[in-house]
């Protein structure tokens, strides 16, 4: 499969119209055309109210393309709501997402991190994360719904990753895992296969993000 990127900055105070047209319309429209929206996020800390971010999945390229029209909203739908909007392909980890994102496996807030290694790092990348951090995180009740690389290949290559927490509170919590009850088995991969992968990043930020789902 192949996943998109939606990038979207809203005029002030749009957001709420937005979001109403996003799960109500474009959401159900892509699920009718066989697609797989995974989240819709907005920013709640270090991002903006009006910075959205949307992933959603698509069989394959050409279909990414055919899907543009339902992307981009038909003539009713109100763009002067978009200050502005960029979209790119994505390609995702062999172990995140599954599919759809099931209702068990939504959080309210998501970390939304982005990492910067060399290409060629992709895959250990992926098997340090799956086998060494998520299981710790994973123990506190954290969820990745999905990990991502551009689907272009560039140096440094750029990683997504969307991990889902309780609220901002949990999210702090499983900074210092050793406090939370983390078997020490999982405690023991989190520190030597974390930081093999802390070895390969070359950069990251995050920014935590509200997420909205259909009703």
């Amino acid at each position: 499969m192949i996943y998109e990127e939606r990038r979207i900055h809203l005029h002030r105070g749009a957001f709420q119209d937005y979001r109403a047209w996003a799960l109500q319309t474009l959401w159900p429209g892509l699920v009718d055309a066989g697609h797989h929206p995974l989240c819709v996020l907005n920013g709640l800390i270090g991002a903006e109210v009006e910075d959205v971010v949307c992933y959603t999945g698509f069989e394959d390229f050409d279909a990414w393309q055919a899907a543009q029209p339902i992307l981009a909203g038909d003539s009713s739908v109100p763009r002067d709501w978009i200050a502005t909007e960029e979209a790119r392909p994505l390609l995702a980890s062999a172990y995140r997402p599954t599919g759809p994102t099931r209702p068990e496996d939504r959080r309210p807030v998501y970390g939304l991190r982005r990492w910067w290694i060399q290409p060629e790092d992709w895959l250990a990348f992926n098997r340090l994360s799956y086998e060494g951090v998520w299981p710790a995180m994973d123990h506190m009740g954290h969820w990745v719904i999905g990990q991502f690389r551009d689907a272009a290949t560039t140096s440094p290559l750029a990683i997504i990753n969307l991990a889902g927490y309780r609220d901002v509170a949990h999210w702090q919590a499983t900074r210092t895992p050793v406090e939370h009850g983390v078997p020490a088995q999982e405690l023991e991969k989190l520190a030597t296969l974390g930081r093999d992968r802390d070895d390969i990043e070359i950069s990251s930020y995050v920014c935590l993000m509200a997420a909205h789902w259909p009703d």
